[in-house]
């Protein structure tokens, strides 16, 4: 088999954006298309937060982590929030909406679950105290 027809083809330049100063991700999902080259090549601050606890599908440690594991670590932060679940970083639920949505499609109803130690809004809060002091440090006001 020819070897040029098996690799992927890679993109031409530099793709970087001026516009963008730092990044934040929220326990994202698929981290794993990234591949290590692309993230150790990213210039810019990174702040990755993840989940603590594993709903089975997407654990903390293969998403969020991989991004961890592969980003510049002079210019990355890390944390892990132990009590939230991949969906704590959605907006509040409605009283009643979990039983409502389980109703409706058995299972779905985990999007409004945490890790049952604080309210998501209190996990929100973290979250956006988190991002606010990593925003002041990684772009400084001018």
């Amino acid at each position: 088999m020819d070897a040029r027809k098996t690799q992927k083809p890679q993109p031409k330049g530099d793709l970087s954006d001026a516009r963008l100063g730092a990044f934040v991700s929220l326990d994202l999902g698929l981290a794993r298309g990234f591949s290590p080259e692309s993230l150790t090549g990213i210039r810019v601050p990174s702040l990755v937060i993840g989940a603590g606890i594993d709903i089975g599908d997407m654990p903390a440690r293969l998403e969020s982590g991989y991004l961890a594991q592969y980003l510049p670590k002079a210019s990355s932060t890390y944390v892990e929030i132990p009590d939230a679940m991949h969906f704590s970083f959605m907006q509040l639920c409605k009283p009643g909406a979990g039983a409502l949505i389980e109703e409706e499609m058995p299972g779905d109803g985990i999007v409004c679950k945490d890790g049952g130690t604080r309210s998501r809004e209190k996990i929100h809060r973290e979250i956006g105290d988190l991002i606010a002091a990593f925003l002041a440090k990684a772009i400084p006001a001018r």
